[in-house]
C-alpha cells in the first residue's frame, strides 16, 4: 500500500512563456508516461479519505493539482487526463470563475475534427494590449457551466483556492506609486481601497499577514492629487511636475500619518470572510459539500487554519516540499510540476512516494 501520496502542482497547461507554465504537449508526456508505467491520477475524494482518514491507496497513486481555475485546465488539461485515465482536480478562486453560460471548445472538439486548433479559446495568449499602449494580463479563466461539467466527467473535481487570492499592504514601507502600466500578472490585487497614485507599499499573502490599512485622510489626498479615470492617472505620471507634488504630499504625512495596522478583530472577520465566502460560492454553485482548501501561495498562519477547520475544510494544501503519510491532512505537502520530459517527473514521483526519501529531498532543496 501507499506509505506517501506524492501531489503533482500545476498551473498553466498552455503554450504562454511562463515559469508556472507547462505547454499541453508536455503535459500530455507527463500523463502518457504515468499511465504507461502504472501511476494513476487518483480522484480528489480518494486523496481526501487517505489524507484525512488513511484510507489505503494503491502504490503508484498520485494528486494531480492545477491552481487558480485558469480555463486552459479546462481546454487543455481535462482531455488530456481522460485520454489516459488520470483524475485531477483544480483549486478554484471561487470569486474569479465566469458567469457566462455555455462550454467552450476543448482539445477534444480538436482531436475529433469539429473545430480546428485555432477555435479555440484564447488561452494561449493572456496579454492584450491597452489603448494606451502598455499590455495587460486578462487571464481566462473556467465559467461555471464548465466547472460543473468537469465534475460530471468524474475526470476533474473543483475545490477551493480562497475567495480572490489577494494580498495585504504589510508595512507603512513603499516604493513609488500605483499608475497605469504593464500588468504582468493575474494576482497582483491588494485587498482594500487601492487609488491611482496610492504609495506602493510592501505587501504579502492575505491569508498570512497582518495588513496596514492607508489612513482615510492619506486616501482622501491622494484622490485630491490623482485623476482616478485610467487616461487621467497615466497622463499624471507622464508629467514630472505632477508626480514631484504627489511625493511631496504623501511624505507630509509622515511614516506616522500614512496608515495603520488592523487590529484582531479585524484581521480574523478579513481571513474568515475570504474563506467563508469561497466555500459558500463553491458549494452552492457545484451543489456538493468542499472540504479541501488549497492555501494561496501556500502561505497560511494559525489562525486562518483555524479559521478554516471551523468553517468544514479538513484537508490543506501547501506548496512546500515533503511526505504526505496517511491521514496527514493539516499541511498536505505538493512539488511545482516543470516543463520538463517524462523522465524528470518519474523520479520524483518515486521519490515523494517515499516517506524518507521525500523529506530528505525537500530539505536538501531548501
Amino acid at each position: 500500500m501507499l506509505r506517501s501520496l506524492p501531489v503533482l502542482m500545476y498551473h498553466y497547461i498552455s503554450r504562454v512563456h511562463d515559469s508556472i507554465a507547462v505547454h499541453p504537449d508536455q503535459f500530455e508526456d507527463h500523463c502518457r508516461g504515468m499511465a504507461a508505467e502504472g501511476w494513476r491520477g487518483v480522484s480528489l475524494a480518494e486523496a481526501e479519505a487517505f489524507l484525512a482518514e488513511g484510507t489505503p491507496l494503491p502504490e503508484r497513486s498520485v494528486l494531480i493539482t492545477f491552481d487558480d481555475g485558469f480555463l486552459d485546465n479546462y481546454v487543455h488539461a481535462l482531455p488530456i487526463l481522460e485520454k489516459y485515465g488520470h483524475c485531477g482536480t483544480v483549486f478554484a478562486t471561487a470569486g474569479k470563475l465566469e458567469t457566462a453560460a455555455g462550454l467552450r471548445p476543448t482539445l477534444a472538439d480538436v482531436w475529433s475534427g469539429r473545430i480546428p486548433a485555432e477555435g479555440l479559446p484564447r488561452v494561449d495568449a493572456p496579454f492584450v494590449k491597452h489603448r494606451l499602449g502598455f499590455d495587460e494580463r486578462h487571464d481566462l479563466f473556467l465559467n461555471w457551466d464548465e466547472a460543473r461539467h468537469a465534475e460530471s466527467t468524474g475526470t476533474l473535481a473543483v475545490a477551493a483556492h480562497s475567495m480572490w487570492h489577494r494580498s495585504v499592504f504589510t508595512s507603512a514601507s513603499y516604493e513609488g506609486f500605483y499608475a497605469p502600466q504593464r500588468r504582468g500578472r493575474t494576482f497582483d490585487r491588494v485587498e482594500g481601497d487601492v487609488p491611482w497614485g496610492l504609495p506602493r507599499f510592501k505587501v504579502g499573502p492575505a491569508l498570512r499577514e497582518r495588513a496596514f490599512l492607508p489612513s482615510a485622510e492619506l486616501l482622501h489626498a491622494i484622490r485630491e492629487t490623482v485623476p482616478q479615470d485610467k487616461d487621467g492617472a497615466y497622463a499624471f505620471f507622464s508629467d514630472t511636475a505632477a508626480t514631484e507634488r504627489l511625493m511631496h504630499t504623501v511624505e507630509a504625512f509622515g511614516a506616522d500619518g500614512l496608515g495603520r495596522f488592523e487590529t484582531d478583530a479585524e484581521r480574523t472577520e478579513r481571513m474568515y470572510r475570504e474563506m467563508r465566502d469561497c466555500k459558500q460560492l463553491l458549494e452552492n454553485e457545484l451543489g456538493h459539500p468542499v472540504t479541501t482548501f488549497c492555501w494561496p501561495w501556500g502561505a497560511f498562519c494559525d489562525e486562518a487554519l483555524a479559521i478554516g477547520r471551523e468553517l468544514g475544510f479538513r484537508v490543506f494544501l501547501t506548496t512546500l516540499m515533503g511526505s504526505n503519510p496517511p491521514s496527514a491532512p493539516l499541511a498536505v505537502h505538493r512539488f511545482k510540476a516543470k516543463a520538463k520530459p517524462w523522465s524528470w517527473l518519474r523520479l520524483r514521483l518515486h521519490v515523494y512516494s517515499r516517506p524518507l526519501l521525500a523529506n530528505l529531498y525537500a530539505r536538501m532543496r531548501l
